[in-house]
């Protein structure tokens, strides 16, 4: 029997998050004693003021898995359709949370042998088959919402129950970025395609209900879920502060950050959304890798991690989540904020203050030291972010120039590799603040891989480098082995640390946010917010 209806379900609306100009170590998991609480009025009598349990979607968008974009709907999806993989929050795969049970990847790393469990089935009964899985993953290959992901995948073919990958560049974490959603194979085309997850859709398609064939049925905590339907913020405001919608996912570092009033529980959960600073390599000054490498000391992580995403992001001199079990800690470490660190390097590559002026000489001799910044104007936390470093490059004698940009102007100066700051005049920009959602795996292929022969742009990699040892190096890394992953990410990581093409900054948390003394055992993690669902205590009396 499912779980009365005091145990009423609670999805959510996800906020557009993202810059992206294209998206074991210690436990990170989430408890009952890792919670935010937000003062406001109080609302105790207000938890189910409708005494159902509803999520918000939006019908202008698809709730098509494979494809869909808007957050909402797919939160509803996680619910309607089950993944191959689950991660935690370390960015690792959960045993027995998906329908992939087994794995085993080659020797060489290309080719991937998957176990699925062949006891699942379809809303409509029919089995979940070998086909469905080949079939789903294809339509991830062509989706844009999963663009690039699947690069390396050459083949996929099937058993009676594997699934067999072949890729054509070795990926031994390959397994990491299957955490994408089966449909039912020929009924991807429709409005809602055939899932196996735990609910599925009413005949009208306005309700979820409770699926009696799903391994795990027994345990859901609510029969119905209603969907309804609030487009602007602040609709959607409302609607959770009177319980008319009962779990939201916020993006606190997003433009579109929604602010709640009431009293709530916040749990904070990671994601690979990364901040990072990236050079123009033709620019006069940063063309110099001893200059690029001096910069990795002049930014300030901690403040952007607790002052400008107010504690909803974490530290990282490198392009991994702190809690990922290959992070080189000690070489992070080493690269933390040090102004005096970031001008001695400066002065020992030839930087002088000639003219005792206070501030460094340009390199041309003509002037002052001056460094121009471009960021997209989206985000408060980021132009926070790049005045702090300006105020703290002037402490030490260097001026910045900050542009903040529309993000049509801001994609045009990325592509021209030049900002036009006055009519028929332009100027090389020296770096740029971006943002980009990396892979599980952490794959920054895209961010350092050299352009093609013909300089068309083929990823999201505007800094004009040559260096071709980049991509060496993370090749490497994703193609070792458990015993040898950590070794070479390090390798990859000094490389970098030496060279700065990019210089990472951090990366952001979301929030899961639900009304205070709601609901226990949850466990949000990125790709998945409503990830073990079926073990969720809700009560809504």
């Amino acid at each position: 029997m499912i779980k009365t209806i005091r145990k009423a379900l609670m999805l959510l609306l996800c906020v557009s998050m993202l810059f992206a100009a294209a998206g074991c170590g210690a436990s990170n998991v989430q408890t009952e004693d890792m919670l935010v609480s937000t003062g406001g009025k109080d609302i105790e009598k207000g938890y189910a003021a409708d005494h159902v349990f509803s999520l918000n979607s939006n019908s202008n968008f698809s709730l098509n898995p494979s494809v869909a974009t808007n957050h909402s709907n797919q939160l509803i999806c996680s619910l309607v359709y089950e993944n191959l993989v689950e991660l935690d929050n370390n960015f690792e795969v959960v045993e027995g949370a998906g329908l992939i049970t087994e794995w085993m990847c080659s020797e060489d790393g290309q080719t991937w042998t998957l176990t699925y469990d062949n006891t699942h089935v379809f809303h409509d009964g029919s089995p979940v088959r070998g086909n469905d899985l080949r079939m789903s993953l294809e339509y991830c290959i062509n989706s844009d919402r999963y663009t690039g992901r699947f690069a390396s995948v050459q083949g996929v073919s099937y058993t009676d129950n594997q699934l067999i990958v072949s890729l054509g560049i070795p990926n031994k974490q390959f397994i990491k970025l299957l955490n994408i959603p089966v449909v039912k194979v020929g009924t991807n085309g429709d409005k809602h395609p055939m899932g196996s997850g735990p609910y599925m859709y009413s005949e009208d398609g306005t309700e979820l209900l409770a699926f009696n064939g799903y391994n795990g049925y027994e345990n859901l905590p609510v029969d119905v879920i209603y969907l309804k339907e609030y487009f602007t913020a602040e609709d959607i405001i409302a609607a959770f502060e009177d319980s008319y919608v009962d779990v939201i996912v916020n993006d606190p570092s997003s433009y579109t950050n929604l602010g709640y009033a009431s009293s709530n529980e916040i749990r904070a959960f990671p994601t690979t959304n990364m901040h990072y600073i990236a050079f123009n390599e033709e620019s006069e000054t940063c063309r110099y890798n001893n200059v690029r490498a001096a910069l990795q000391y002049a930014f300030d992580r901690e403040y952007l991690a607790n002052e400008m995403l107010h504690g909803n992001g974490v530290a990282s001199a490198v392009p991994m989540y702190p809690t990922a079990a290959a992070y080189p800690t000690a070489l992070a470490d080493s690269l933390s904020f040090n102004l005096d660190m970031c001008k001695t390097i400066l002065q020992n590559f030839g930087l002088k203050d000639a003219d005792d002026n206070g501030f460094f000489d340009a390199m041309s001799g003509a002037g002052d030291l001056t460094f121009t910044m471009i960021l997209c104007s989206d985000s408060s936390a980021k132009a926070g972010m790049a005045q702090k470093f300006a105020a703290d490059m002037r402490s030490i004698g260097i001026t910045v120039k900050i542009y903040e940009l529309s993000w049509d102007d801001y994609l045009k100066a990325l592509e021209d590799g030049e900002l036009e700051i006055s009519d028929n005049r332009t100027v090389k920009y020296d770096m740029y603040y971006a943002e980009v959602k990396l892979r599980n795996d952490f794959d920054v292929t895209e961010l350092l891989q050299v352009r093609n022969e013909d300089n068309e742009r083929t990823n999201i990699n505007y800094t004009r480098s040559r260096d071709t040892n980049y991509e060496t190096y993370i090749n490497s890394y994703l193609a070792a082995g458990d015993a040898g992953r950590a070794t070479a990410y390090y390798a990859f990581c000094y490389y970098l640390s030496n060279n700065a093409t990019i210089i990472p900054l951090g990366f952001e948390k979301q929030q899961l946010i639900t009304h205070r003394g709601v609901i226990k055992g949850v466990n949000p993690n990125a790709g998945n917010p409503l990830f073990d669902f079926q073990n969720w205590e809700i009560d809504l009396t």
